[in-house]
Formats: structure tokens, sequence, C-alpha cells
């Protein structure tokens, strides 16, 4: 029995001399969650340096777009913008992507029109683990976002369709498509929606031989120039239906009719409703119909908090699409009353 009493002190002061001994473990050593999640997130920082590219500064639509992401990036309140313009140019995309990498930034959101470069400058981002935000022309490997396109042409061209019922017995003699085809196959199927929607909508729907694919090269210029061109080849033509990439180039078909004294011959839908276009569709007699909306005074606002979302490491979806409506004259007051006060008010 005193043996086991013995053990059993021997034991007692064991362990308080282990207690006493023991090493104290720092709190740096025990990693915790929050820890763990940043350590499998690379990316995420306490504040972050996005690049952004814009399409041009040259078109109303894509300033709406700079202006928009500006004031997400101010609302998120971690976030630097740096700046760059594409100038409608691939070649100087890619020295804008170039110069990104050069000033470290975490992430980039690219609005640039050449297809044929998009490759080359994903593999420099990616090469950077970069993440990239595409708008409206998709590239290899970016998250897009932008248009739903081809239902955006639906909604245009069922518009003209139901004009055309309305105003010219449903009789169209020719169709004008004001292209962009630099920029690849998404932005094209905007304007096969138009066709399509448009077409359907006919009793008679027009021979393909008269159906004319322009290159609009994105610009107002470029669309009155070969509207301009096209013309004085169908002068018998008296009821022609212009569908169009933006708004600028329908604005260019329209300033083209005019110009050619064919305007009543002619009437355009064009795409993205910005205040460029909303002008011209509220003036009276106006030959252009309207356009479909996609908001781009909106588009930071899902931007911004989805690049945040990719550099944190927290799920995106491939495609995030913006909303889309068919903007006229008609319905112009319920989405842009501040645009057009006089005209709205007149219009009550």
């Amino acid at each position: 029995m005193k043996l086991w009493r013995s053990l059993g002190l021997l034991l007692i002061v064991a362990a308080l001399l282990a207690a006493c001994t023991a090493v104290p473990v720092s709190p740096e050593a025990v990693a915790p969650a929050g820890g763990a999640a940043d350590a499998a997130c690379p990316t995420a920082k306490d504040s972050y340096k996005i690049g952004f590219a814009n399409l041009t500064e040259d078109i109303v639509f894509t300033k709406l777009v700079r202006e928009g992401i500006e004031a997400a990036a101010a609302e998120a309140g971690n976030v630097e913008l740096v700046f760059a313009d594409n100038k409608l140019d691939g070649a100087t995309a890619l020295a804008n992507a170039e110069n990104f990498i050069s000033q470290g930034v975490d992430g980039v959101i690219e609005f640039q029109t050449d297809e044929a470069f998009g490759n080359v400058i994903m593999s420099r981002f990616r090469d950077n683990g970069i993440p990239v935000i595409a708008i409206d022309i998709p590239m290899p490997g970016a998250t897009f976002f932008g248009a739903d396109n081809y239902l955006a042409g639906q909604l245009a061209g069922e518009a003209a369709a139901n004009w055309v019922n309305e105003n010219w017995d449903g009789q169209v003699d020719a169709i004008l498509m004001l292209e962009l085809p630099q920029s690849g196959p998404v932005p094209a199927a905007r304007m096969q929606g138009m066709l399509d929607s448009l077409q359907s909508g006919l009793a008679n729907p027009v021979p393909e031989d008269q159906v004319y694919r322009l290159d609009s090269k994105n610009t107002q210029e470029e669309s009155f120039q070969v509207t301009s061109d096209i013309l004085p080849s169908i002068p018998d033509a008296e009821h022609i239906v212009a569908v169009t990439i933006n708004d600028g180039t329908g604005l260019g078909v329209v300033a083209a009719a005019e110009a050619a004294g064919r305007a009543e011959n002619v009437i355009v839908v064009g795409q993205n409703a910005d205040p460029s276009g909303q002008e011209e569709m509220i003036k009276e007699n106006s030959r252009y119909l309207g356009a479909t909306a996609y908001f781009p005074e909106n588009y930071g606002f899902k931007i911004i908090p989805a690049m945040i979302d990719l550099l944190e490491c927290r799920p995106v979806p491939p495609s995030v699409y913006v909303d889309h409506v068919f903007i006229s004259a008609d319905n112009v007051c319920e989405y842009y009353p501040e645009n057009w006060p006089d005209f709205c008010s007149a219009s009550n």
C-alpha cells in the first residue's frame, strides 16, 4: 500500500513539473480560420489596384461605362483605378495591357474591340496571374460581362417589324445591317437577333440579296459613309429598315438618309439607348425608332463587386448579363425622365 501511495505522489509531482516547464505557444503559431482562408486565396488583400481599359473615350456609351466604374470604385472604398483608353485598336489594347502589368495591377477590366488580339492579351494576363473581366466582347478565359446579345437584337428587330406592319403595311424592300465584324461572333449575335426577329415579324420576309451587310467600324462617321455609298445602288427601295450595332452607327444611317433626301424611306433601330440615341428618338418625325437599352451607367456597380469577388476567391459565374429593354419615344420617360425633362413633362 505504501508503494502505491509513493507512486501516486511521484505522478502528481511529475504532472506539476510538466505544467510549469511547458513551452508557451505564441498566438502566431496557431493559424485562425481566417488565416487559413487567406492562405488559400493569395490574391485577397485589404485594397486593390484595378486596371480599366475603356473601348474608347469618343462614344457616349463608353463614357457612361467609365463614369459608372469610377463611381462604383469610389463606393467600394478599397479600389484604386488605373485608367487606359484602347482607342478602338487592338495594338493599343495590347500596349495598355503591358502597362497594367508593369504597374502591378491586381485585376483588369478589359473593354476592347479586336477579337484577334484577345488571345495575346489574355495570355499576358494569365502569365502574371491577373484575373480579367471582359466587357461586351468576350476574351478567352475572362469573365464576360455585358449584353445578352441575341435577346438584345431580338427586342430591336421585333420593334422594327411592329412599326413596319403599322406604317408600311408590312412592306420592306431592303435591310441595311451596320455590323462590327472585327469583334467576332458574340456581338454579331445581336445583329443576327435583329435580322431574325425583323424577318419573322414580316408577312413577306426580305430576300437575302436585298439584305446588305455593311462594316460600320463602330463609328458614326463610317456608318454615314457606307450608308451614303449603298443608297444610290438601291434607288427604287422605298421602304428600308436599318439595324445597327449601336446608337452612333444608327445616327450615321439617319444622317446619310437625310443627306440623300431619302429620310422618309428609312427607319432605323439600334443598340445601347445611350443619351445620343435617346435625343434622336424623341425628335418629331424621327427616323430613329429606338434602341435596346444596356444601362451602361450601371455597369460598374456589377463589375467592381464581381472583380472583388474574383480577387477574394469567391465564386463568380462565367458570364454576367445586363438587363435589356427596348427604349423608344414611347417609354424613354419611364427610364430616363431626368435626361429629357421638357419632353417628359409635355408627354404627361
